[in-house]
């Protein structure tokens, strides 16, 4: 069951679970407060807690409420679809060149409303999934989640190995990884 709860003036959705510890999570895009506590904790453990992590959470609703503003959400379907139609256009166009110049290959790409990652690889059939998020970021962004996914098909974890090739592909990845993340 979940209820809202309010602690220094903050609206904050509790759910309690079947778990062992206390989480808690800023979701996208609306910057809401959302902590999963054990069935048993009472509303005095969960008020100290979000007060020990006022400057996170602080920090991290401007994050995401600056991402929304910077990268908003379509308002309609059509407009969905049509940010999908040019994402596919600009991976179609992009793909084939960092595929050729790394070596690097996939087999087979798609487009997927994912929010919570900007790209994915199933490291045993080598398809790549990318995020509809990617078709308001820029070309040096998009370029960057497609190198990373291609590694993935001969590195599967983010081990010196992967981080090496991405070196050697792509010098300034941390900077735009850093600019993903802002």
């Amino acid at each position: 069951m979940t209820k809202i709860i309010y602690i220094d003036g903050l609206p904050v959705e509790v759910t309690k679970k079947r778990i062992k510890r206390m989480t808690m999570r800023i979701k996208e895009p609306d910057a809401r407060i959302v902590i999963s506590a054990p069935y048993l904790t009472p509303d005095r453990e969960i008020i100290a807690f979000v007060r020990a992590k006022r400057g996170w959470i602080d920090n991290t609703v401007r994050r995401v409420l600056r991402k929304a503003e910077e990268h908003p959400e379509p308002v309609s379907q059509a407009e969905k679809e049509a940010r999908r139609a040019d994402l596919k256009r600009r991976i179609a166009a992009r793909l084939p060149e960092i595929e050729r110049r790394t070596g690097l290959r996939c087999n087979g790409w798609t487009v997927r409303d994912m929010h919570t990652r900007w790209g994915s690889c199933n490291t045993r059939t080598h398809h790549v999934n990318f995020s509809l998020m990617l078709a308001t970021r820029s070309d040096a962004e998009l370029d960057y989640v497609i190198l990373h996914e291609l590694v993935h098909t001969v590195v599967p974890g983010h081990g010196k190995d992967f981080y090496a090739l991405m070196d050697r592909f792509m010098p300034g990845w941390k900077t735009i990884r850093r600019g993903m993340r802002a």
